[in-house]
């Protein structure tokens, strides 16, 4: 895969900026749990009239990839918007969050004896207000002395989602409630051919194993994305436990993640 013909395409303020017109950077990061994750866009020399239409909780959403293979990074929601002097140049960053912010979403609801968890997270996904991407349990726990859900939701949904053995995160707007090495994920394959760059590090710790990888920007990796790896060191199916997408016109244009055997 080459690394020239990069797309990137930013949709904010009701404008669609590319870097085919404007210098255009940023990061967007995702991750296995359900705390909105905050991403960065960078566009330099906008007008003010163009500044100006950037309101905060305005919708956000980013396409990247190569001329012919494009797809969607970030969908979200601006938190705020940052103008400042570099040099000569002036440069805008939004500051994106893949989800409005959830952090006032509390609760203080007490559950009858018998109540399941699959009860309870629905409705605690209700409280958010987000639409479910998948919702998926390894098991539905039964809370036969009931469930006092008290505090903030995201926390709640991590907590009963754990009981179940099962993972909550929230990616591109949507709420997940699964498994990250389950589902009816496309299964991509990556190799030096593919995108690649380097070697897959291996890893080990408490929960998992497996290996932080690096190639090409590519959209399709995100959270409990399916990829087949084929490198010297390892053959084999791994699941996309978190990472990031880093872009730039000419400087960045990766994606790293962090990837769990079965």
């Amino acid at each position: 895969m080459s690394n020239f013909g990069r797309v990137i395409e930013v949709m904010a303020g009701g404008r669609e900026f590319t870097n085919a017109s404007y210098n255009i950077e940023g990061s967007v990061p995702f991750d296995n749990d359900p705390l909105p994750n905050e991403s960065e866009i960078r566009l330099w020399n906008l007008s003010q009239d163009t500044i100006n239409r950037f309101s905060v909780n305005s919708t956000v959403m980013v396409n990247a990839g190569y001329r012919g293979d494009v797809g969607l990074i970030l969908h979200g929601f601006i938190s705020k918007v940052q103008t400042k002097r570099e040099g000569v140049e002036q440069v805008t960053t939004l500051f994106v969050l893949d989800s409005q912010d959830l952090s006032g979403r509390k609760v203080d609801v007490a559950y009858t004896e018998g109540t399941t968890a699959s009860y309870i997270l629905r409705e605690m996904a209700a409280q958010l207000g987000l639409p479910i991407g998948q919702f998926e349990l390894n098991q539905d726990y039964r809370y036969e002395d009931g469930y006092t859900a008290k505090g903030e939701v995201t926390e709640i949904i991590t907590k009963v989602a754990k009981d179940c053995g099962t993972s909550a995160y929230i990616n591109k707007g949507k709420l997940y409630i699964r498994n990250l090495r389950s589902g009816a994920d496309n299964v991509f394959r990556l190799n030096p051919d593919t995108g690649m760059i380097g070697s897959p590090e291996p890893y080990q710790n408490e929960q998992f194993k497996g290996f932080n990888l690096k190639s090409q920007l590519q959209y399709r990796i995100t959270t409990a994305s399916v990829i087949d790896l084929e490198s010297r060191t390892f053959q084999g199916r791994v699941h996309v436990l978190k990472g990031s997408h880093k872009f730039s016109n000419t400087g960045d244009f990766v994606t790293e993640a962090e990837v769990i055997e079965p």
